[in-house]
């Protein structure tokens, strides 16, 4: 990238970021107006440590100016959309109808929240290391935090846009260890073997020295670590992954720290961030309203048929959409996750803008997989399905217990995980893509080939950094 290009960058940031930390927050996003003096002690280090939490949030201002945290754009829609459970009315949604490239609009909007997300964490990492006045404990704590934001940012990039079902693939995405500068811009990808390992190093490193319960849940713990090292490794997939997800989410289980909500229902609609099984949260700011005008006032994504066609049957159907005749396309399935209120007269409720990084069901989910995929105690994770099913108010679990094999048990788990985790944290397509492909092309039949598992390298990039190359099955 030229020089230019950084400097405008780095103007952009400044005037929609460190405004609104100041303003709202107290926090500096890390960012170079930042790098190299701010933090002198555990104080300053806490405060530029939350303007990398900031950078996780995706938090910033909506179209009317008001702070909001965005994460329903990088880690809820979007994602939902390509795993054909949650789609825009009226049609030409791209990413649904998987007709987009590397300059459609969107493409390049969770490139550059893990990018800035890892940015900060590096900015933080190499201000605080040389620091000597702050406790020791509490320096490897706050250490631990910031490499466990990096590894969630880079996780987030490689599943989006690197081939990281194949270890040997040289299609990996850049890995940033250091603050950017003009000097260190342009660099090319590294190996999905070298991403992942980046990735499980730092996880790692954050492990011994994040708390069981941080003083907010908005903040790391070690639950939410172990949590985000199963998703890698159940992603990766090589020998001995799947037998180490399993022991991961059998100690964040048995260890109790976070348990499950007796009803989901309530979970979303009733004791939202004050429920025991919020391991990690995005902390909404008081006065926003983002995510109730997304998908209540302006109705931008409706539940599709194929998840309406999943949920026949199940008792989240009452809840997690309602029917709503709009005078644009007629009746819609309103997407009401979050949302308890009246959809002909909508009033924003209380946990309308909360937001769910990691919850203990996905420990469920994944060591139930895992076992499936290893066709291993298939016993333990029917157990465990139906334990999550039956918070969902399931009881008819009679498909989970005739199942016979592993591939017949991991098709019932990717499809609770779907459910379970619509609109929330990616989890529904990063679980569709486990499947077959054969099978994923039966759910979300838009998808005619494999290279459409990831999205294209944004242009922008291969623009202004020559070093890139573009994946497989994209022209440009």
């Amino acid at each position: 990238m030229k020089q230019k290009n950084i400097k405008y960058l780095v103007i952009v940031f400044v005037s929609c970021f460190l405004w609104s930390c100041k303003k709202e927050l107290n926090v500096f996003p890390t960012t170079s107006e930042v790098d190299g003096n701010v933090i002198v002690d555990a104080k300053s280090a806490f405060t530029v440590l939350n303007g990398v939490y900031y950078r996780f949030a995706n938090a910033g201002a909506d179209n009317n100016t008001i702070p909001s945290v965005r994460w329903c754009d990088v880690s809820e829609s979007l994602p939902s959309e390509m795993a054909n459970t949650l789609v825009i009315p009226g049609g030409g949604d791209n990413f649904n109808e998987f007709t987009f490239d590397s300059k459609s609009y969107g493409v390049d909007g969770i490139w550059n929240y893990g990018y800035a997300l890892v940015n900060a964490a590096n900015g933080f990492l190499k201000n605080v290391a040389p620091i000597t006045t702050i406790p020791a404990a509490t320096k490897k704590q706050m250490i631990a935090e910031a490499k466990f934001l990096r590894a969630y940012g880079n996780e987030y990039l490689l599943l989006f846009y690197g081939e990281y079902h194949d270890v040997n693939s040289k299609f990996g995405i850049i890995l940033r260890d250091e603050f950017i500068t003009t000097d260190n811009i342009n660099v090319a990808r590294s190996t999905v073997a070298a991403t992942y390992t980046s990735i499980l190093s730092d996880l790692d490193a954050a492990i011994p020295d994040l708390p069981a319960q941080n003083t907010k849940t908005f903040y790391a713990n070690i639950t939410a670590a172990k949590i985000l090292k199963a998703r890698v490794l159940i992603n990766r997939g090589i020998a001995g992954d799947y037998a180490q997800v399993a022991t991961l989410t059998d100690d964040v289980i048995n260890a109790k720290t976070f348990e499950l909500e007796p009803s989901v229902k309530d979970l979303f609609l009733s004791n939202g961030l004050t429920s025991k099984e919020v391991v990690m949260n995005v902390q909404p700011f008081a006065t926003e309203n983002y995510k109730f005008q997304n998908y209540q006032y302006y109705q931008q994504y409706v539940l599709t048929d194929s998840l309406k066609s999943m949920l026949t049957g199940d008792p989240r159907a009452e809840w997690m959409y309602k029917d709503y005749t709009s005078r644009y396309y007629g009746v819609i399935p309103e997407f009401t996750k979050y949302y308890s209120g009246d959809v002909k007269n909508i009033q924003q409720t209380p946990l309308s803008e909360n937001c769910y990084a990691f919850r203990i069901t996905e420990a469920y989910l994944l060591e139930a997989e895992a076992l499936a995929l290893l066709n291993g105690d298939l016993t333990k994770a029917k157990t465990l399905l139906t334990t999550i099913m039956n918070r969902a108010g399931i009881t008819d679990v009679s498909a989970v217990i005739n199942a016979k094999t592993g591939e017949e048990l991991q098709l019932l788990v990717v499809k609770e995980e779907m459910k379970n985790f619509i609109g929330e944290n990616g989890g529904d397509w990063f679980a569709l893509r486990r499947l077959p492909f054969a099978t994923v092309k039966k759910i979300q039949p838009a998808i005619t080939a494999a290279t459409q598992l990831i999205l294209p390298i944004p242009n922008i990039e291969r623009v202004t950094n020559g070093k890139v190359d573009q994946n497989p099955g994209y022209a440009n």
